[in-house]
Parts: C-alpha cells; sequence; structure tokens
C-alpha cells in the first residue's frame, strides 16, 4: 500500500488501495460488504483493465469524501430502513385570506405607504412558504421513494430495479434495442452503455442509458431518466463538422457515454457523450447540461474515442482522452483542461485535421505506435483503458491486436505527471495473440519470442506545438 503524508512531519496515510482486501480494511468492513456498498451505494471503486480475476484499487480522498454523502450515510447505517409517512406541513396564517378593512372614501399618503408595504411583505412570504414547502415535499417523495441501483434491457424495454432486484420502473423504447450490446465486452464495457447515479448531488439517483437499436444513426440516443422513470431529457446530435476540406454529419450514432465527478467541484456529476460519424472518423465527446441535454463543450477527435477519465485533484483538472488516432493508426492520449474541454487533436496531415472546430489544443497529445511484430495489420489499436493515480501518475493500455473475443494484445504504461513514460510492459496473453496472428498469416513469424518493453513499445510520439510536428519520446530512466 502506497503512503504519504499530507503535512510535514505528519502522520503516513494511503495514497492509493489496492485490491478488495486494502480497501475493505480502510472501511473496517469485509470485502463482501465493500463490494455491495460499490454495487448498491457507488462506493467509489477504479478498475484497471480486464484480467480475471478483476484488478481494482481506490482512491483514500474520494472515498473520505463519499463517506459524507448520502449514499455514503446509507450505506453505513442501512438503506433498506423504511422512512416514516410524510406530515403534510401546516400552512403559515400568512396564507389565510386577509381580514376585511373598513370602507373609506380616500387614504392618506401615509396610508398608501402602509398598505403597500403589507402587500409586499405579505406576497414575499407567500412565495417563500409555498417554495419551501414545495422543496420539502419534493424532498420527501425522494426520501420515500427506493433508490434505483441496477438495470438491464428486456428487448425493447430498460428496467430499473432497487437493491434487492425489486423492480422499480421500466421504460418502453419505439424498437427493440440490441441486446447483447448489453451484455458488455472488454472491447465495449456495460458501464459505458447505462448507469445509475446521483446527477445533482441532491441524494436522487438518476439514471443513464445509450440506446443502441439496428436501424442506425436515427435510431441511437442518450437519455436521462428522473429517479422515478420520467424522462428528463433525450440527446441526439445534430451539426456538422469539416476535416481538411470533408464534411461530417448531421447523422450522428451515439456510441458510449462517461459519468464523472464535476470537474469544477460541484456537489453533482458530469455527463460526457461520445459520438461518431458511421465510417467511425471522425469522433467528438462532449460534456452535456445535465439540466437539460444541451452540449456544453466539444472535441474532436480523427479517429474513434474509445475512453474518457477525469483527473480531479490535478491543478487545472484534467481529462483524458483515448481514441484510435487514424493519422498513425494507432493509440493515442488527449489531455484537456477539463474546465475547458474543446478544440480538437492535432495532425501533421490536412486531411486529419479538422478545420472547423474551436482552436483550443490539448494540454498534451501522445501517440502509441504498434510494435513491429503488429506493424503489417491494418486496424488501429485504440487507447481503451486511462486510470489517474496518485501524485498525478496515470495509467494507460494500449489495445494493439484482437484475433478473437478472449484474447487480446495489450500494452500497459505509467506516466508521471508531465506524461513522462516510468513503466512499460506487456499484459497476459500478449504473446498468445501474436502467436495466433502468426498461425493465421496475419503477421510474419521473425518477432523475438520474449518481449523487452524498450524494444517492443517505443518510441512513443509527442505533439510538439511549437514545431507542429512529433517528436520521439523514450522511456525515462
Amino acid at each position: 500500500m502506497t503512503t504519504s503524508s499530507d503535512s510535514p512531519g505528519g502522520p503516513a496515510g494511503p495514497v492509493q488501495l489496492n485490491g478488495w482486501k486494502e480497501i475493505a480494511a480502510y472501511l473496517g468492513r469485509s470485502v463482501r460488504t465493500v463490494q455491495r456498498w460499490e454495487k448498491d451505494f457507488g462506493l467509489p471503486v477504479r478498475r484497471f483493465g480486464v484480467s480475471k480475476p478483476e484488478s481494482v484499487f481506490a482512491l483514500p480522498r474520494e472515498i473520505d469524501a463519499w463517506l459524507e454523502t448520502v449514499q455514503g450515510v446509507n450505506a453505513r447505517s442501512g438503506a433498506a430502513a423504511s422512512e416514516p409517512a410524510a406530515v403534510q406541513p401546516k400552512v403559515s396564517s400568512a396564507l389565510d385570506p386577509a381580514p376585511v378593512r373598513e370602507s373609506r372614501p380616500f387614504y392618506d399618503k401615509g396610508e398608501l405607504v402602509r398598505v403597500g408595504a403589507t402587500v409586499v411583505v405579505t406576497a414575499a412570504v407567500t412565495v417563500g412558504l409555498w417554495a419551501g414547502w414545495r422543496s420539502w415535499q419534493r424532498s420527501t417523495v425522494a426520501e420515500r421513494t427506493p433508490a434505483a441501483a441496477e438495470w438491464m434491457i428486456d428487448l425493447d424495454s430498460l428496467v430499473v430495479s432497487d437493491a434487492n432486484g425489486h423492480e422499480l420502473w421500466r421504460h418502453k423504447f419505439p424498437r427493440d434495442l440490441i441486446h447483447e450490446t448489453y451484455q458488455g465486452s472488454s472491447v465495449m464495457p456495460r458501464s459505458i452503455l447505462g448507469g445509475v447515479a446521483d446527477i445533482e448531488g441532491d441524494g436522487t439517483r438518476e439514471v443513464w442509458l445509450v440506446a443502441k437499436s439496428p436501424g442506425g444513426p436515427s435510431e441511437t440516443a442518450l437519455y436521462l431518466f428522473e429517479h422515478d422513470g420520467r424522462v428528463r431529457w433525450i440527446f441526439r446530435p445534430t451539426g456538422t463538422v469539416r476535416f481538411g476540406t470533408e464534411t461530417f454529419g448531421p447523422s450522428w450514432i451515439v456510441d458510449r457515454a462517461f459519468v464523472t465527478a464535476d470537474p469544477a467541484g460541484g456537489a453533482g456529476r458530469a455527463i460526457w457523450a461520445v459520438l461518431f460519424d458511421s465510417a467511425l472518423y471522425p469522433s467528438s465527446v462532449q460534456r452535456l447540461d445535465p439540466r437539460t441535454g444541451v452540449p456544453e463543450s466539444a472535441y474532436w477527435s480523427n479517429g474513434s474515442i474509445t475512453a474518457v477519465a477525469l483527473d480531479a485533484s490535478a491543478s487545472p483538472p484534467k481529462l483524458y482522452v483515448g481514441a484510435c488516432y487514424n493519422e498513425t493508426k494507432a493509440g493515442s492520449l488527449s489531455v484537456l483542461n477539463a474546465l475547458n474541454p474543446n478544440g480538437s487533436a492535432p495532425a501533421e496531415l490536412e486531411k486529419y485535421r479538422c478545420t472547423s472546430c474551436p482552436p483550443e489544443a490539448p494540454l498534451a497529445f501522445l501517440v502509441f505506435p504498434k510494435p513491429p511484430r503488429f506493424r503489417t495489420l491494418d486496424a488501429t489499436g485504440p487507447v481503451d483503458t486511462i486510470a489517474p493515480l496518485a501524485d498525478g501518475m496515470v495509467g494507460v493500455r494500449v489495445r494493439y491486436a484482437t484475433p478473437d473475443a478472449g484474447t487480446t494484445a495489450v500494452g500497459v504504461f505509467t506516466l508521471d505527471a508531465s506524461l513522462n513514460p516510468v513503466l512499460a510492459d506487456s499484459a497476459d496473453d500478449y504473446l498468445r495473440a501474436y502467436d495466433v496472428l502468426v498461425g493465421r498469416g496475419d503477421v510474419p513469424a521473425a518477432a523475438p519470442a520474449d518481449v523487452d518493453p524498450d524494444r517492443e513499445f517505443f518510441p512513443i510520439r509527442r505533439w510538439d506545438t511549437a514545431a507542429q510536428r512529433y517528436v520521439d519520446v523514450f522511456r525515462w530512466r
């Protein structure tokens, strides 16, 4: 367990909890209990990679903040306890009709002022009491309503249930959804197609879903549902964008979505939608207004965006965007200012540059070229997992090849706060994936039988904004 100290001479504490046992020990609970807290109450546990058993970790500062939320309090006290029936508040006498005043033919100036002031004060009190009562009523109803905890797809319907598996509500779509898509895989995890989250930070749990039907772009959309199943908004992107001299849109496919902490530090959550053209090029990640579903920002890439992660502890907060990079057929990593995540990925060739996007550029941009043993493959290998770590570091997994559903060739990188590579290695099945491709004749059989990370994965390429070109980056020693 890695430790650090918040103040000189202060007691050391963990900065990262690795595995369920360390997380459970930190909370003073059993492994089974903290696993249930993550599923039912949103305990902030992170995952890195798709290995079995899964590798999980957590950041104590996020757990400490979660313990103070409604979910954290409910988890520790038991959320299944029933709430007493709500009692309607007695309305103040200020809402009662005012007594009838004896008619008088004339008012002097002072009397008019006094009457006007009385009317204004009475109206203000009435409005204030009504607004307070409505707020109290909404919060009481939310407290009486069982919290959403899980979702599933049943043919043409989204079914939402509570922590005990009892159905709360369902929403019927115009057409059947592509059921197998929602089973989840290493390429398309279930967690990026739907989820349950307290979007406003007010204790109620909303549900979001990327609806995918077989009818093409017009049949895909991102939905946000209220805690009781009412549709708050539907996001179907429109508009056009130009890369080089070619214009794309307005028909876009909503591919996936990510819900993160609010980059500005608010109590609510941020919703990011990823969309792409039907040719898988270009793509965009856009932050949506949680109240209306209207885009508040847009960042564009010349290949499919595959991963999004937020490091809210950085200054400024950083949004990491992983993608396929069509210009070099490699994985790319963009680092954006999460408070202003606009602009587009850089490119040397005009064909791959966005010529209609906002002028902002990434804070940093890396490309992970394919290792020599996979270089003859035409497919672009994406960055498919990003994990912000302690002290501004970040973990990145790059998928170079996927010869079959259960086998992938993945490179694993750790970058420091300046994005200098400090660690590189191959994941399990890396050489097995190569052997499968050799057996098919898809790649030559001349590659080494072992993996030397310095020879296999470097150089990485970094965009030099001043020179408007790439420079080679080797492993930092």
